[in-house]
C-alpha cells in the first residue's frame, strides 16, 4: 500500500520525446522493470503539445481533468473523459491547443511486456544525444548510425535501454475507448451505506477495472484489488491518515483500504492487471512497424 498526497509534490520540468512542454507531478512509480511496473502522474501541459500517431507495448489510461486533448481520429478528450489506451492499438496524433491536466496511468498490459522506468528512460534520452535528433515524437538517427532512420521516439528510447527491438503485441481492441464519464449514472453500491458507483468498465483477459465512486459525508468505501484509487474531490480519513483532493493510494493485490468521508467526496479507481493473470509474450507478437509505420 502507498498513500501520496497529490498537492505536496513538486510540479516539475519533465523531459520529453514528444514535442511540447510539460510539466509533471510524479505520484505513485513502481519499482523495477518487472511486468507489474507502472507510473502514475498529473501532466500539466502548455498547450504546444505533439505526438504523432503511434502505439505502445503497454497499456495506459488518461483521466481529463481540465482542457482538452484532441486524439486524431479516436476523438477529443474533454473534461471528464476517461481514456483506455490499450497496448499494440494505434492512435492519435495527439494535440492541444491550450493548457490542461490530465491524470495519467501507464502499466504492463495483458502482454506482460512491463513497463520502462522514468530512469531508464531519461538514460536512454542522454545517451541518444549524440546518435539523432528528437523532434515532434520521431527519433531520427545521424548518417551512418546503425538503425532505422527513422522510429517512434519511445519505441527508439525503449529500444536502446532494452537493446533489442520492440515487439507489440496484437491488441484486444483496435481502438482507444474514450468514456464520457458525465454520461453515466450514479448507482448505489451494495453493501456501502452512502456510497454510490459509475462502474466503466472491466477491460481485457486481465480483468482491469474502473470506475468512480460518490461517498456522502459519514460515508464509508473500503477499497480492494490492485489499482490506484485518486481522490477528484473531497476530503476524510484513510488508514489513520486524511484524505483530500489529488490524494492517490496504490493497492497491491489482496490489500485494503478504507475511504470515511467528512464531506461528500469523488474517487476515481484506475485498475491495473494483477501480475498473475499476465502472460509471457507470446510467439505470435508482431513485428515492429509491420502493419503501420510506427510514426505517422
Amino acid at each position: 500500500m502507498i498513500i501520496v498526497q497529490g498537492d505536496e509534490q513538486p510540479v516539475l520540468e519533465s523531459r520529453t520525446h514528444r514535442g511540447g512542454e510539460i510539466r509533471k507531478q510524479h505520484l505513485i512509480r513502481g519499482e523495477d522493470l518487472g511486468r507489474g511496473n507502472f507510473f502514475f502522474s498529473l501532466a500539466y501541459q502548455k498547450g504546444d503539445f505533439y505526438s504523432p500517431r503511434h502505439r505502445h507495448n503497454f497499456d495506459q489510461f488518461r483521466y481529463q481533468i481540465d482542457g482538452e486533448c484532441s486524439f486524431g481520429q479516436n476523438g477529443v478528450m474533454r473534461a471528464g473523459t476517461l481514456g483506455y489506451f490499450t497496448e499494440g492499438s494505434y492512435y492519435g496524433p495527439q494535440t492541444s491547443d491550450g493548457p490542461n491536466l490530465v491524470a495519467v496511468v501507464q502499466f504492463s498490459g495483458p502482454s506482460g511486456n512491463g513497463y520502462m522506468t522514468q530512469s531508464a528512460r531519461r538514460v536512454a534520452l542522454d545517451e541518444m544525444a549524440s546518435l539523432g535528433r528528437f523532434e515532434k515524437g520521431v527519433f531520427y538517427r545521424n548518417e551512418g548510425v546503425p538503425g532505422k532512420r527513422t522510429l517512434d521516439s519511445y519505441q527508439a528510447t525503449w529500444e536502446h535501454a532494452m537493446g533489442r527491438p520492440m515487439v507489440y503485441p496484437r491488441p484486444q481492441y483496435a481502438d482507444a475507448i474514450l468514456m464520457d464519464t458525465l454520461n453515466y449514472r450514479w448507482m448505489p453500491l451494495d453493501g456501502a451505506a452512502g456510497v454510490e458507483e459509475k462502474a466503466f468498465g472491466t477491460f481485457t483477459d486481465c480483468r482491469i477495472r474502473t470506475a468512480a465512486y460518490k461517498l456522502d459525508p459519514g460515508a464509508a468505501l473500503e477499497a480492494t484489488g490492485r489499482g490506484i484509487y485518486f481522490v477528484l474531490g473531497g476530503a476524510g480519513s484513510l488508514e489513520g491518515g486524511a484524505f483530500r483532493r489529488y490524494t492517490s493510494l496504490y493497492l497491491d493485490g489482496g490489500e485494503r483500504a478504507v475511504f470515511r468521508a467528512a464531506e461528500t467526496s469523488e474517487i476515481l479507481l484506475l485498475g491495473l492487471p494483477e501480475v498473475a493473470r499476465m502472460r509471457a509474450p507470446l510467439p505470435e507478437l508482431e513485428a515492429a512497424g509491420d502493419e503501420e509505420p510506427a510514426a505517422v
